[in-house]
């Protein structure tokens, strides 16, 4: 996949969790809002440690994390837009529209790939709640060697210990922790690093 002129030479973020909050509240007994709050602010850290983000501007966490990005001054939003394959219906309409605010736009690839796209393109990965779509992003993380997942524990259940046998996935407990965690990974030595270094 050919990088965008203009893309900063920083590490690339992705944010990955469930885009149907409602559905997933309902059985997880998460609140939407503990959702949106944690993708918001998640979005924002990152374009404090002036780091791209990359994510499915679909609705739901990826959204709701674009949006705190921006808020925050973010320069660089990556937007990977499937087309063709399953998904809901509402999905490839909703990318399409939030495209317009990504400064690159990635395309030209089915559903199915963009779980796999997501984990070659970001050097770190942050999940905010789970869905089958998460899950399968999660696990791709194994085929293509990385990147190391930073999971937001209170906005998930439980991930399968079979899962976390064969991934690098590391749970933080609130959003100082992540913030505390990017700090970490994403610097050294007062510099911005990418995190597969």
């Amino acid at each position: 996949m050919k990088q965008k002129a203009g893309r900063p030479p920083a590490p690339v973020v992705g944010l990955i969790g469930p885009t149907n909050l409602a559905k997933m509240s309902n059985f997880s007994g998460i609140t939407e809002q503990i959702y949106e709050d944690h993708a918001y602010h998640t979005g924002k850290l990152v374009a404090d440690h002036g780091a791209t983000i990359a994510l499915v501007p679909d609705r739901g966490v990826a959204l709701a994390g674009l949006n705190g990005y921006r808020d925050a001054g973010g320069e660089w939003i990556i937007g990977l837009v499937p087309s063709g394959g399953p998904s809901d219906a509402v999905a490839t309409p909703n990318c399409l529209d939030n495209a317009l605010i990504c400064n690159e736009v990635l395309s030209d690839f089915t559903w199915h790939h963009q779980h796999a796209l997501i984990c070659e393109l970001s050097d770190l990965l942050v999940c905010v709640g789970l869905s089958c779509g998460t899950i399968a992003e999660i696990a791709w993380t194994k085929w293509v060697k990385g990147p190391k997942i930073l999971a937001l524990a209170n906005t998930m259940t439980s991930v399968p210990p079979e899962i976390l046998a064969d991934v690098d996935m590391e749970f933080v407990s609130s959003l100082a922790s992540l913030e505390s965690r990017l700090a970490e990974i994403l610097h050294s030595n007062g510099r911005l690093v990418t995190a597969r270094a």
